[in-house]
């Protein structure tokens, strides 16, 4: 047998090191791609294909109420999955099937009776419900355990549901149930949605006012001036609140004092007065206090870049001072969805300012004069709206638009972002104790159109006096289709979104299950790194968290520190087995090497020493002595995996005795072997295989891809 050079020994030793030092130390797990939510973090309720896409939270009860096609259901907020679709639900059947259709109008879905209005009366013990009733709306008013009332249970003014929720399904309508501040103190439904079959009169309305007790109509109902662009054009409404001496209807429109340059669309927010009992001559039926004005979320600049359509917003329930929205770009151009926070006093700032006006259809729109506008202030609450003077009266119906718009707080919004597609969302404000005091942050959940939940948190910076943001997790949650509506529980730690076919529940605290590193967990308002079990929980005093990113190596020392012994000559693959969000996949990942002579510095890649491989690792070719030391792979300012290499210079050294040399050269001879007999038998079989698939072909053109048999090559 012939003798093997000791240079070739060694290279071939080193090849087998390496191979065997690449595949232990593993693969760079960047979770660039979606991350799927743990089992123990969702559950899930299907009464099938029903449009849930309404919504009721019940704290007091402790009950979701979800309004779907031709029923309510009482959800379990606890455990959605728990519901019973038939012992918790009341089915509404539609009527005027037969009519509906013959206006060319589907059974299975325009012809249906789809809910779209759930407010509690009272004490909340009685609903009112309002469903689309195959395109001729019909309300009702339930027990809010969901049975019917009695028949000796009699609620004057209701059965008949125009102008209180839309004939169609799809359109967007608001509604709020107002108990105090109306006139005659009596209980009235004010709504947002279209009026007319053909969509013609959109409508901001407040029902007639009844005295429950006698059955008699006190005052008769209120509504927008009909067919005037002014007051309303063609808008899409996202929501109502009853706020002080006020009902704000927030939607978007047609801008008509855009009207001269193209088309254009405007969000805006829109109040009246509880109190108003329209004019006495004139606006007998109408509003007497409406006023509207847009509301501006955009990212500042010299030229600001608009986010013009409103597609939800959000109130924390008992804060009155904020209003919380999500806004997208024009339907037809680049996609883009912003978070915007505007506050009431800003809301009244702009409702006190100075008003819009066009002289002439040709003219453009300018703010009116001071000296023009009559007194009492148009807009303003008084105790009797009929003893207005007809000078105001007059005014405030040619002029509804306000000049000024409703800024966004601090001046930004608080997240934007390009290619997404907002559609709902839910906000919790949320306060963290720590040791000196306590931190306050402000947590949204955005729901988008392709399923999809993306968590933002905001605090504020006391040093700077700003607000700052960041995303902190994208999940999957009804996808691939759109989130239709969403709710949040803080008792129950859980958010709930719907789609067309099931209502999700998703925990907003996902610490132990959705992170499995330091730098992931101290992130989330929620969560705390525990030291000694090394895992994420959810915050206590006493856990390491760093929200805002103001602690520089928070988490250092909670890195496992790898020690590598490695060959002098091998290729060595340095990698860490940790998963990153989305949000934060995207951001620079640098290596950094500590030695004795230079200390810390930046690693530079070049092919023929330090390679950065497509996951963010690191190959280092070529290992030598002076490239032993530490090895630290950072994300900014934290680190994410540390190595200690120790270089073996003796390993693969020729052998200096005879019995070292029997020994290396009997191993490699052995695994030369072995590999000698996997390539015969790896041969045998393909030969095997070619014959069986040229029986089977008989003769026919063999696929392009094909392994053909080749001679042994020992």
């Amino acid at each position: 047998m012939k003798k093997i050079p000791a240079g070739t020994r060694a290279i071939a030793s080193c090849c087998c090191c390496t191979l065997a030092v690449w595949f232990m130390v593993g693969h760079l797990a960047v979770a660039s791609a979606m991350e799927q939510l743990d089992t123990d973090h969702i559950r899930s309720l299907s009464c099938g294909k029903l449009y849930y896409r309404t919504s009721y939270l019940d704290a007091e009860r402790d009950v979701l109420y979800v309004g779907a096609m031709d029923r309510v259901i009482r959800v379990n907020l606890n455990n959605v999955s728990e519901t019973n679709c038939d012992a918790d639900s009341l089915t509404l059947d539609p009527s005027h099937v037969p009519n509906c259709i013959s206006k060319g109008k589907s059974e299975f879905y325009d012809c249906r009776n789809h809910i779209r209005v759930i407010q509690p009366m009272g004490d909340g013990s009685r609903l009112y419900v309002c469903g689309t009733n195959a395109h001729n709306p019909r309300d009702w008013v339930i027990n809010a355990n969901l049975t019917q009332l009695g028949r000796n249970e009699y609620v004057p003014g209701v059965g008949m549901g125009i102008a209180k929720c839309p004939f169609d399904p799809s359109d967007n309508s608001t509604a709020v149930w107002v108990e105090n501040g109306n006139p005659g103190r009596l209980p009235a439904l004010y709504s947002g949605t279209n009026a007319e079959f053909t969509k013609a009169d959109a409508v901001i309305f407040r029902t007639d006012l009844y005295n429950y007790t006698t059955g008699r109509r006190e005052y008769t109902f209120k509504r927008t001036l009909k067919y005037d662009s002014k007051w309303l054009d063609k808008p899409n409404f996202v929501g109502s609140y009853d706020i002080g001496d006020y009902v704000y209807f927030f939607f978007r429109e047609t801008a008509v004092e855009y009207i001269n340059c193209g088309k254009n669309i405007y969000s805006r927010v829109a109040r009246v007065c509880k109190q108003d009992n329209g004019g006495k001559n004139i606006l007998s039926q109408n509003w007497a206090t409406f006023l509207k004005a847009r509301l501006n979320c955009s990212i500042p600049g010299e030229f600001p870049f608009y986010f013009n359509e409103i597609q939800s917003v959000y109130k924390v329930p008992g804060d009155d001072t904020r209003f919380y929205a999500v806004f997208t770009t024009l339907q037809n151009g680049l996609t883009g969805s912003a978070i915007c926070v505007f506050t009431t006093a800003d809301v009244h700032t702009a409702f006190f300012g100075r008003f819009k006006e066009q002289a002439s259809s040709s003219s453009t729109w300018l703010p009116v004069l001071s000296s023009k506008v009559p007194e009492p202030r148009p807009g303003q609450c008084v105790n009797d709206t009929q003893t207005l003077p007809d000078a105001v009266l007059n005014f405030i119906r040619n002029h509804p638009l306000m000049d000024e718009t409703v800024s966004h707080e601090n001046g930004a919004p608080v997240f934007y972002k390009g290619d997404v597609s907002f559609s709902s969302l839910v906000v919790e404000r949320l306060t963290v104790q720590g040791f000196a005091d306590d931190k306050h942050y402000t947590v949204y959940y955005a729901g988008t159109v392709d399923g999809k939940v993306y968590k933002i948190v905001q605090w504020f910076d006391e040093e700077t006096k700003q607000g700052n943001s960041e995303l902190l997790d994208i999940f999957d949650v009804t996808s691939p289709e759109p989130i239709r509506m969403m709710e949040i529980s803080p008792k129950h730690k859980s958010i709930y979104a719907s789609s067309d076919h099931r209502i999700r529940q998703v925990n907003v605290v996902m610490c132990n299950g959705r992170y499995d590193n330091c730098l992931r967990c101290v992130r989330d308002p929620y969560c705390g790194w525990d030291k000694e079990s090394n895992s994420c929980q959810p915050y206590t005093p006493g856990l390491l968290q760093d929200v805002p990113n103001t602690t520089p190596g928070i988490c250092d020392a909670c890195i496992a520190k790898k020690r590598l012994l490695v060959t002098w000559g091998q290729a060595v693959h340095l990698s860490c087995a940790i998963k990153l969000p989305e949000p934060m996949s995207s951001l620079p990942v640098t290596w950094f090497y500590y030695s004795r002579e230079r200390g810390q510095y930046q690693l530079s890649f070049r092919p023929d020493k330090y390679i950065q491989t497509a996951e963010q690792g690191l190959v280092i070719m070529g290992v030598t002595e002076s490239e032993a030391g530490r090895y630290d792979c950072r994300l900014g300012s934290d680190t994410l995996c540390s190595y200690n290499i120790t270089v073996d210079t003796q390993r693969c050294a020729a052998p200096s005795k005879s019995h070292d040399y029997q020994k290396v050269y009997s191993d490699w001879c052995h695994e030369f072997e072995k590999y000698k007999m996997a390539m015969k038998t790896w041969e045998r079989r393909q030969l095997q295989c070619n014959s069986r698939q040229n029986g089977s072909t008989n003769n026919q053109n063999t696929h392009p891809n094909e392994i053909y048999p080749r001679s042994p090559l020992v």
